[in-house]
This record gives structure tokens, sequence and C-alpha cells, in this order.
């Protein structure tokens, strides 16, 4: 669905025809070298290399009930919208470790550890909302406010990190942000990310309701144009004050299409890009290998079935029990309909490769200290302890492909 001139590149897409099968790197902040790297069967292209124009449509599950990534009701939909509107002011590298981000940090570091740690960021000053204003601290201050967990009027799904913050204050200019904090904080480049606007996060009822439906004040390479409930779409469009590299995209649209119905979408022309599960991207992949094979496949409907199965069946769709027979008629009618529908979706699915695309990202399990047993630091360690790491990363990691061994 690459539209306004792009059809010649739409027809190479799906000659092509990559799919893009999301798995999650298990990574941290350990040294380069103590986790393997592991593999992808995609190489990433210059931005020279990559037209400029079209429209891409991504498959989504569903229309976010909130546009606010802080809120309980948050979900997957929710963070690919912000991640293309809002400021991240550290993105992930191949091998899952932060980055600063030039489009709105020129730095970002620890200046002082006793008595507390105090991070300064120095912003990008060109970094700018949608209405013109800068980014700056008073949008780090509201935020802080709003998710540090001390007031209830604000219905956050968490506070990690921002509890631990003492103060936020403008530095020696509007371009200098001062975070002191409490307690000392490791993750600290994982707050503010990503960071909304103060008139979002500035009082109880705007952290609340504004952002639910719309994001009227945004400041990442793309603005929201449409949330369209009904049709299932999320319109994104360029952001004509973004101060960074243009995006490739004139427009990149959210469609909320269920997994199971995206293997249809895609070859309805509906979606030009869906995350999979393994048993539809194996589906895929077996179109591909059937591709000019001759007979019936081997697998889908009524490929269990055995030529005694058939026979038997037969027999009974021409038996002298009327009810039997009609019930067995109607159960083969059924079973043809669903081969065909079945053979002539994978051969449209035939011009397509699945490709293993890895997101850079870790999965930890956290234990919650803030109040029963586990507020023992001593229950703490002996369920660490008492978990084996090396079988939770094979159960996680190993059916997607990817290197099962625990970071740390």
């Amino acid at each position: 669905m690459f539209h306004d001139g792009a059809r010649r590149r739409s027809v190479a897409l799906l000659t092509t025809g990559v799919l893009a099968l999301p798995a999650v790197a298990a990574c941290g902040a350990s040294e380069e070298g103590n986790v393997p790297a592991a593999r992808q069967d995609i190489e990433p292209a210059g931005r020279d290399l990559v037209a400029d124009g079209s429209t891409l449509a991504w498959a989504i599950d569903a229309v976010p009930g909130t546009l606010n990534a802080y809120q309980a009701d948050a979900d997957g939909a929710t963070n690919r919208v912000a991640g293309a509107v809002l400021p991240a002011l550290f993105t992930l590298d191949d091998r899952g470790r932060p980055q600063a981000n030039p489009d709105y940090l020129e730095s970002a570091e620890v200046v002082e550890r006793e008595p507390r740690q105090v991070v300064v960021y120095r912003l990008n000053q060109k970094a700018v909302w949608s209405d013109g204003r800068e980014v700056g601290a008073p949008d780090f201050a509201a935020q802080w406010r709003a998710l540090r967990g001390k007031d209830p009027a604000y219905w956050t799904a968490r506070n990690a990190g921002y509890d631990r913050i003492a103060k936020v204050e403008r530095g020696k200019d509007d371009l200098e942000v001062q975070v002191t904090f409490d307690k000392p904080y490791a993750e600290w480049r994982s707050l503010f990310s990503p960071l909304y606007p103060k008139d979002v996060m500035g009082t109880p009822d705007s952290f609340n309701d504004s952002a639910r439906g719309t994001l009227k004040n945004t400041a990442g390479p793309f603005s929201l144009k449409k949330v369209d409930r009904k049709t299932g779409d999320i319109t994104l469009d360029r952001n004509p004050r973004w101060w960074g590299d243009q995006p490739k995209l004139d427009r990149l649209v959210f469609r909320a299409v269920a997994p199971e119905d995206r293997t249809k979408a895609l070859t309805a022309g509906r979606v030009d890009l869906a995350p999979l599960t393994p048993r539809e991207a194996e589906r895929i992949s077996l179109a591909g290998r059937d591709k000019g094979a001759r007979g019936p496949l081997a697998h889908g409907p009524g490929a269990g079935r055995t030529p005694a199965d058939a026979l038997m069946s037969w027999a009974v769709a021409h038996g002298t029990e009327q009810e039997a027979a009609a019930a067995e008629q109607v159960a083969r009618e059924q079973t043809r309909e669903a081969v065909a529908t079945y053979a002539s979706e994978q051969k449209s699915l035939g011009a397509y490769e699945v490709r293993k695309a890895l997101e850079p990202a870790f999965t930890q399990l956290a234990l919650n200290g803030a109040d029963g047993p586990l507020a023992d630091e001593r229950v703490r360690r002996a369920v660490a302890r008492a978990l084996d790491r090396e079988e939770l990363a094979e159960t996680v990691l190993k059916p997607l492909g990817l290197p099962a061994e625990p970071v740390g």
C-alpha cells in the first residue's frame, strides 16, 4: 500500500516480499562480548538508498485506549505512536545499549555522585514542540511531578525511577536541565522517554484525559493527524517543524488488524508491514517452498486426511442413512471450500519471504520489594538465587531462535 506515485516500488516490494518477524534480543549493561550477538537476516540500508515519499501501513493489534504511555491501559500500539511523535532522549543500539539521541540531546551525564546523584541534560537548541515552544525544564519537571507517585489524582501505571528524584530544575540556561536524585539510580537513562509536553503532564485532569484520543502537541519526526476508531486507523504525517533528518515516508498509518487476520490483510494489500507469530511465519515460508508445486498441499485444511478417511467420508456421504449422508456432504463441501481458500491465500503468500528483524530491547524479571515478604532484602536475594536463570532464558529466547544466555 505504498501510495503517491510509488506504484513501481509497491510491485518491487511485493516481488521481493519482505515481512518483518520481530524478536526481542536479550541485552543489558554488561561489557560487549559477554552476550553472543543474535542473528538477523536483514541488512541495514543507508538513508541515501531509501526512496522518498509514499505511505506505509503497519499492522497493530487494536487502536489503543490511550496515547499516554504512562497509563495502565497503554499498550504496544501506544508505544509505537509515542515513538514516532514524542521525544526519546536515549535510543538502544543493536546490542541493546542506550545511546544519547542527538535530535534531542547535546549531552547527558552524571556530574555528581556525592552527597547525591545529579544528572545534567544539555538539550538540542533546535528541539521544539509543534506549538513552537522549546523542549525544556518545565516539561521534565511536569513529568516528574506526575510520575513520582505522591499524588494519587494522577492515574499512573508506574513510577520507577521518578520516585527517586528529589528535584528537577533549570540549569544555567533554558537548554540545561538538572535532575537531583534522593537515591542513586543506575538506570537514569530510561527516564523521560517518551517525554510528554507540560500541557499533558501538568495537572491530573490533563494527564488522565487529554492524551487518550489525541496528542495536540508533539515533537517527533511525525505528528498525529487522526485517530479513527471506526476504521481502526491511526494516521501520522510528517512534522513540518521537525529539525532532524526528514522522514522518508510522507505518511505512516497504524492499522488495527488482529494477529490471526494478518496473512489475509497482507495478501489483500491492506497492510505493508505486519509483525508475525512463528506459526504465521512458518505458513508463509511453506507458501514460498510450495510455489510452483503441483497437486494438493501437504498442509492446511484437509491435509491430515488419509486415503482411508477420504473413502469413509465418501461412503457415508453416499450411504442410505439420509441425515448422516446429508451432514457428511455438507462437511465435505465446507472442506473443499476451505482447501480452495487456503490454496489461494498460499499462492499469494508465495510472493513473500520471511525475514527475522531483531528489536533492540531487553527482558527482565523484577521483584517488587515495596511491601509484603519481598520487602525483606534477604528474601529477595533468596528468591533470586533460587531461580534457574538459564532455564528462564531458554524458555523465553530459544523459541525465537535467539541466544539463550542470561545477562550478567
